[in-house]
């Protein structure tokens, strides 16, 4: 699970951010290594509305 938390933006915004620097890769470990992980890894999104003091959550499978 690779967890991403956002201040007054959106949880697909935070996914994204995670996405993009390609973090699931370090789990996957390095050419011709087992990988570290062999399940789902998962991608949480988590964004706090200073406003409205709303938490949202969105999960998603990268591998």
């Amino acid at each position: 699970m690779i967890p991403e938390w956002k201040i007054d933006s959106t949880p697909k915004e935070a996914i994204s951010q995670r996405k993009d620097k390609k973090h699931m890769l370090r789990f996957l470990g390095k050419m011709g290594e087992t990988p570290k992980c062999i399940g789902r890894i998962l991608a949480v999104g988590s964004s706090y509305e200073r406003k409205s003091k709303e938490h949202f959550c969105k999960v998603e499978a990268l591998g």
